[in-house]
């Protein structure tokens, strides 16, 4: 064994032994875990292992699968006549928004805890596929699913809030992070003007490229509830962070006052308070509290916002798995995988018992079903906790995780296993955003408060 497959394999044992046994961090301080240089060169080939794969070298567009597949994937024909349906769901290019700007952000979060010309270069190569993704658009204002990257007009104009507010605040972010030229600037203003305008003409609803179809999750996200309340502010906010247009923020401001501030105390925590059932989605959420969180500069509301993302966080960290909405929309033999993946009962207790049960021979199940499930419960649901906690603004609770988010790295984060190159391209895009974000934690933590707006 080489030198430096002892080193690797010494990291591995020490970090899963810490994160089966439950060791907190008030007893093992992640310093302990890792060096500087070992959080460099693990985030580092994370992400450059996973951009090889599933990054197109010429746009520089993330999609959900590896280029290498494409052969296998929707059609650019079939694309254009709204296969396998008309929001793109099984196609490899319907999330190319949501998966390229959330990756941006935790692109640009890294840069600016320790700038470093890896992390800037990917940092405006992200940037420039988030441009083509909205050049791409049938009309003005539309963010769309895809492009293929065979035919840029091959595209799904039945899109989403998702793909919309994370190109907002992915722009956003980009626009006030340094980064950005003069030109870029302009992109960024003109394109947030138009995508603004355009969900404000429609009640901030979501249409199709016709202006009359609602799209299939473009609800309007001005109910009064939690869950609306967390979407609406934090994009409306980076629409005035972006374009610099006194319009958003006085709309932001009269969203906020309205019914004497109710959508700020919806953002309270309580009984109201609700994460996204689905526990594999319920990180995305986080991306627009953590926008709200670094563009507010009200102390009072800044600190709503923190307490907004350490609780969403406490609940998907806590929750059992499968709840009732896996249940009932990924059926599945839970049994059957409870018995397979050495369960206590038929649920697992929270993210981090979910990942201390993990174990590659999941990723080689015969039986399909199982295999995907598998990854599901112990890489997919744990990730998205773990997102959570990283961006959730409490140094304790960031803390207590580090041991097993850094074990998860450096089990199956580079390619260098054989699990590796199994991974669903969901999880590996979320992977690669956490590591970004254990690296903009650790050294932001040393730059202090500026590291973090």
């Amino acid at each position: 064994m080489s030198g430096r497959s002892e080193k690797r394999s010494g990291v591995v044992l020490v970090c899963l032994a810490l994160a089966c046994t439950g060791v907190s961090v008030k007893a093992a301080d992640h310093a302990a875990v890792f060096t500087d240089e070992q959080l460099i060169e693990k985030v580092f080939a994370i992400t450059r292992t996973y951009l090889q794969d599933c990054q197109d070298p010429n746009t520089h567009v993330v999609y959900l699968r590896p280029l290498s597949t494409k052969a296998k994937w929707t059609s650019p024909a079939d694309v254009k006549a709204g296969k396998p349906m008309p929001w793109g769901y099984g196609s490899g290019i319907q999330d190319t928004s949501l998966n390229t700007g959330q990756l941006l952000g935790a692109f640009l979060a890294a840069h600016q805890a320790r700038p470093d010309p890896f992390l800037r270069d990917h940092c405006r190569n992200l940037f420039k596929a988030m441009q083509f993704i909205y050049s791409c658009t049938p009309v003005p204002g539309l963010v769309p699913r895809g492009p293929h990257p065979d035919d840029a007009t091959a595209v799904y104009n039945d899109s989403s809030m998702d793909q919309h507010t994370t190109f907002i605040i992915s722009l956003a972010l980009y626009g006030n992070s340094g980064l950005a030229d003069e030109s870029e600037t302009a992109f960024i203003r003109n394109a947030l003007q138009e995508v603004g305008e355009r969900l404000e003409k429609y009640g901030w609803s979501i249409k199709r490229a016709d202006g009359e179809t609602t799209s299939h999750v473009g609800f309007a996200w001005t109910s009064m509830v939690h869950e609306h309340a967390s979407i609406l502010l934090p994009t409306v906010m980076s629409l005035y962070r972006g374009t610099g247009n006194q319009h958003w923020l006085d709309v932001y401001e009269q969203f906020g006052a309205e019914k004497d501030g109710q959508r700020w105390k919806l953002l309270l925590p309580g009984p109201h308070f609700r994460i996204n059932g689905h526990p594999i989605y319920a990180n995305q959420n986080c991306f627009r509290l953590d926008a709200l969180y670094r563009f507010e500069a009200d102390p009072g509301r800044k600190k709503i916002a923190q307490d907004a993302l350490a609780y969403a966080a406490k609940l998907q960290l806590e929750r059992e798995y499968p709840n009732e909405f896996m249940i009932k929309e990924v059926p599945c033999d839970y049994r059957k995988l409870a018995e397979v993946c050495g369960w206590d009962g038929e649920r697992l207790h929270g993210c981090e018992d979910a990942w201390r049960r993990f174990n590659p021979s999941f990723f080689k199940l015969p039986d399909h079903k199982l295999h995907a499930n598998a990854m599901l419960a112990h890489l997919r649901f744990p990730l998205g906790g773990f997102h959570m906690a990283l961006l959730s603004a409490n140094r304790e609770m960031i803390e207590e995780h580090v041991p097993s988010i850094w074990a998860m790295m450096n089990s199956v984060g580079d390619g260098a296993d054989p699990v590796a190159g199994e991974i669903g391209g969901e999880a590996r895009n979320l992977l690669a955003i956490v590591a970004l974000h254990l690296y903009a934690h650790r050294f932001g933590e040393r730059r202090g408060p500026e590291a973090r707006p």
